[in-house]
């Protein structure tokens, strides 16, 4: 009788031993996933920086080509008042083409407001050089504030792109 009280203990503390040993595996692989998705998530967050980041890169990289051409034209404009020099005015059109696909809306459209002030100036002579100069620091105004706040531009809050948010712009709302 001894025995067969023994061998049902053995195998009850058996029993419990294997379920503890799986509970416990459970919990290991549980904390094993939590740590997985936290690496993930993590590198999903250093490659969407990455990608912001050369968003941010083209976006400066074709405002500063547009703006070195369109000075060099204002410039040209200030010192004669005859025609514009022709390759000065075929690299700010190329520069203007760039910005176009890479500038946001109000960049783009100051580079214009530029563009035509500058084309103006040479059949209107009351286009003078404080309107080219006003129309080149608006744009070099708006330029700097999409460069300096890149959330408004990606449809971001500030705190979104401070944690890391997405570059994809945000659902609309069902």
């Amino acid at each position: 009788m001894t025995g067969w009280l023994t061998r049902s203990a053995g195998l009850r503390q058996a029993s419990a031993a294997q379920l503890a040993g799986e509970e416990q595996a459970a919990a290991a692989r549980h904390a094993g996933e939590k740590q997985a998705e936290a690496v993930l998530k993590t590198v999903q967050q250093t490659l969407e920086a990455q990608a912001r980041n050369q968003q941010i890169d083209a976006k400066r990289e074709a405002y500063v080509a547009f703006l070195q051409v369109a000075q060099a034209l204002v410039e040209d404009r200030k010192r004669d008042q005859g025609s514009l020099d022709e390759t000065l005015l075929a690299e700010a059109e190329r520069a203007y083409q760039v910005l176009r696909l890479e500038g946001t809306d109000n960049v783009t459209a100051h580079a214009q407001f530029l563009m035509h002030a500058i084309d103006d100036s040479l059949s209107d002579p009351s286009v003078g050089a404080a309107d080219l100069d006003r129309h080149l620091s608006q744009y070099v105004t708006a330029a700097q504030l999409h460069l300096r706040e890149p959330w408004r531009w990606m449809g971001r809050s500030r705190n979104s792109w401070i944690a890391g948010g997405s570059t994809e712009p945000p659902a609309p709302a069902p």
